[in-house]
């Protein structure tokens, strides 16, 4: 269960760390792309506001295709620890039968011995008796 329990930790931290690392990625593409449509700017003669708004207009587009993928990444990520947490309850609940059974196998190999150790007794016993007898 402790096994489990790590990984599931460690694909928490993994997952934030992923999701800092997209969210940098996203600020370095958002400069990227004012710098390249800045320039484009300067070399064309277009209006600047029309170019600021496209830019806006790309940035936003951008930003919720981004933030669709890390949804999609945050619900696998809650999937995966509740299929962990099952596992863990079905792991513990078998865990919990086999030693009952332990515990019912060890009974029983407790009686067999000492019925086996009774009945060595009454042999035994039962030759005694048989050769007073002869």
């Amino acid at each position: 269960m402790s096994l489990n329990l790590e990984r599931a930790k460690w694909n928490i931290k993994y997952l934030e760390q992923r999701n800092k690392q997209l969210e940098d990625q996203q600020a370095i593409m958002e400069l990227q792309n004012i710098r390249e449509n800045c320039q484009a700017a300067q070399r064309s003669r277009f209006e600047f506001t029309s170019l600021e708004q496209e830019i806006n207009d790309d940035r936003e587009s951008w930003l919720e295709r981004v933030n669709i993928h890390l949804e999609g990444l945050l619900d696998k990520a809650d999937r995966d620890r509740a299929l962990l947490r099952h596992m863990a309850f079905h792991y513990m609940k078998r865990n919990k039968v086999c030693k009952a059974r332990i515990r019912n196998l060890k009974a029983k190999s407790k009686k067999a011995i000492r019925k086996k150790k009774r009945q060595k007794e009454h042999d035994h016993l039962q030759i005694l008796a048989k050769a007073s007898l002869a």
